[in-house]
């Protein structure tokens, strides 16, 4: 039920959509805020559960992934690179914050802009890291089905190599 809400609720909430227990709702909420899956908010009656950010961006990317193809998805990361680079030149700014900040205070800084800016990056990344998915090979495996003996399954962001060195 969590994944389905667009806003936080509380545990009573949750557990009457899904027509369970109070305690058995808020038990799970719980275990998925300890995986991160969910974030809380105290509040004075209670705490209020929502889908992560990393939740929510997991479950853009992975939607991405599974609607388009490859050649899709590259061809709309080109076109948001176009758009942005769009704002770059016209704005002569190298983002939406630079923009902001190389505002003089008499200048009337275009909100709307600034707004489609920042979602048109946010949609890039998300629509990259769904297009990198097309390259994921899960533990270490190659697309013709071999191991590379080399790689630890850990990947590049592993902390410590068989040595005991960091990464």
């Amino acid at each position: 039920m969590l994944l389905a809400t667009t806003d936080p609720q509380y545990a009573r909430e949750i557990a009457a959509r899904s027509r369970t227990s109070e305690p058995t709702a808020r038990k799970h909420l719980r275990a998925l805020a300890a995986t991160g899956i969910a974030d809380t908010t105290a509040t004075g009656r209670g705490e209020r559960y929502e889908r992560s950010g990393r939740t929510v961006a997991m479950q853009r990317i992975g939607d991405l992934h599974a609607r388009l193809s490859r050649e899709e998805l590259a061809a709309g990361v080109e076109d948001l690179r176009a758009r942005i680079q769009r704002y770059q030149h016209e704005y002569d700014a190298t983002d939406p914050d630079d923009l902001v900040l190389g505002a003089e205070p008499a200048d009337d800084v275009d909100w709307a802009v600034v707004a489609e800016w920042r979602a048109l990056d946010d949609d890039r990344r998300v629509a990259q890291a769904a297009l990198a998915l097309y390259d994921f090979a899960p533990n270490g495996d190659d697309r013709d089905g071999t191991s590379d003996d080399d790689t630890d399954s850990r990947g590049a962001i592993a902390r410590e190599d068989d040595s005991g060195a960091t990464a």
